[in-house]
């Protein structure tokens, strides 16, 4: 039954993702994580969110900001790097916690007090390095990327593009990484194996969605739900 509703629920947060390009994992995370545990979760929606991205890379190449690109990977894969190393050396429970506070804090600022004003060039950095750490801890360093690039790719069909050629390459390397350090388990496996099908379909509903519907309500929407998947991570933090 935990398998099956992991597998629900990364299938909804693919939908978002399909539609804004960067969403989902923040989203699936913390339910997954306490459907099947940190571990499983990590891994197998890395792997799945990988898997998606790279079909999505490859047919969109041409569209693709390369400058941007090169300048985002060039800041995140510092951020990955720690990340990563901070997943495998620091307390996950306290982890957990700080991750559900950041989510949060993303969710309210973007859905009670947006602003337009674009971010100074080192500022933009800083957030960049952030994605990248997020991205390493919890597979989930989209909110801080669409801060950068909403105003550093303007175009709506280069924007999708880039952004998930980011997730192409920065999941390569954490899938690799994280083979390597023994995270796939058979149990990471199964989750992987029965959510491509259904994940695949989300994602061509999510492109499909995204010609409907108006961006701006839908993001409120997105922004609402990061705030109740943080909730449930600080939420199971203090029943621990």
């Amino acid at each position: 039954m935990r398998k099956l509703l992991f597998v629900i629920v990364l299938s909804l947060a693919n939908i978002i993702q399909g539609i804004t390009g960067f969403a989902g994992a923040p989203i699936a995370m913390p339910p997954c994580i306490a459907l099947v545990g940190i571990s499983d979760a990590k891994s197998a929606i890395t792997f799945v969110f990988w898997i998606t991205s790279l079909v999505v890379t490859a047919k969109n190449l041409k569209n693709i900001d390369y400058k941007n690109l090169g300048i985002i990977l060039g800041f995140m894969i510092f951020g990955v790097i720690g990340g990563m190393w901070m997943f495998s050396h620091l307390p996950l429970n306290i982890l957990m916690l700080a991750y559900g506070i950041v989510i949060i804090l993303i969710g309210v600022k973007k859905l009670f007090f947006p602003s337009e004003k674009k971010l100074p060039k080192s500022m933009g950095y800083v957030v960049l390095l952030l994605a990248g750490l997020m991205q390493g801890l919890f597979t989930s360093g989209g909110p801080f990327l669409a801060l950068y690039s909403a105003d550093a790719i303007k175009d709506k069909k280069v924007f999708r593009p880039t952004v998930t050629t980011v997730w192409t390459v920065l999941n390569t390397y954490m899938v690799i990484s994280m083979y390597r350090q023994g995270m796939y388990t058979k149990t990471s496996w199964i989750l992987v194996a029965a959510s491509i099908v259904p994940v695949f379909g989300a994602v061509w509903l999510g492109k499909v969605l995204n010609k409907k519907m108006k961006q701006e309500t839908f993001l409120k929407l997105v922004f609402a739900l990061l705030i109740l998947s943080g909730s449930l991570l600080v939420y199971n933090y203090i029943k621990l």
